[in-house]
């Protein structure tokens, strides 16, 4: 008996092991990011056009924030509204960003226009690996979105980040990055150790209360 509690305590901490060791696995790496914040010398103007990572077609976006216009958010420097002074909002379109076959996390901030009015935005990877739609609160503050695509094929890709409407206010976008994510373990096996260690811990407790 003290045996094959041995041999099971053995079995339990080695599945637990390589559950947690898999899982660990994950790692990301930057392939582009932009904060807005070296444009325009650093400040902040209205219908800016002048990206160093991006371009602005069918209407306008504004680079707002410290120093210079609307300064919601005083911790984040600059930022952009992506509906510009126009009464047409532009689309904000990357430059092409190289990547080759594997798992892609895109992420950004996204914050609520803060001047009294409901916005959306369309988000898009080109290729039609990803494509999202975001409608918030003029109050919301800046919060992380996160979209996930996988590329099955060397190629460039672009984002595009469009604003509904064109009332000169529109939603704030700052912070985006595109990770690749490499490493990544297989689910299925990852669950499969740890469903059989966290059931032989189970099993083990059980008999120990038996014992006690």
């Amino acid at each position: 008996m003290l045996f094959f509690q041995e041999v099971m305590k053995r079995f339990v901490l080695i599945c637990c092991v390589l559950a947690f060791a898999m899982m660990g696995q994950l790692r990301a790496t930057i392939i582009f990011s932009d904060d807005f914040n070296a444009e325009n010398g650093g400040v902040g103007v209205l219908n800016y056009s002048s990206f160093a990572n991006w371009s602005v077609s069918g209407g306008t976006v504004d680079l707002i924030g410290s120093p210079g216009f609307f300064d919601f958010f005083p911790q984040n420097g600059l930022y952009v509204d992506l509906d510009g002074t126009s009464f047409l909002a532009g689309t904000l379109t990357s430059i092409g960003i190289p990547v080759t076959p594997g798992s892609y996390i895109l992420s950004f901030l996204l914050a609520g226009s803060q001047r009294g009015d409901f916005n959306t935005v369309h988000v898009d990877v080109s290729g039609g690996l990803a494509s999202s739609t975001y409608s918030l609160k003029s109050n919301t503050p800046l919060t992380s979105e996160t979209m996930s695509f996988t590329v099955l094929a060397p190629t460039t890709i672009n984002l595009s980040f469009h604003n509904e409407g064109g009332d000169n206010i529109g939603l704030i976008l700052d912070n985006v990055n595109v990770n690749r994510v490499s490493g990544v373990p297989d689910s299925g096996s990852t669950i499969v150790f740890l469903a059989i260690g966290m059931f032989g811990l189970g099993l083990m407790g059980r008999k120990f209360r038996r014992l006690a």
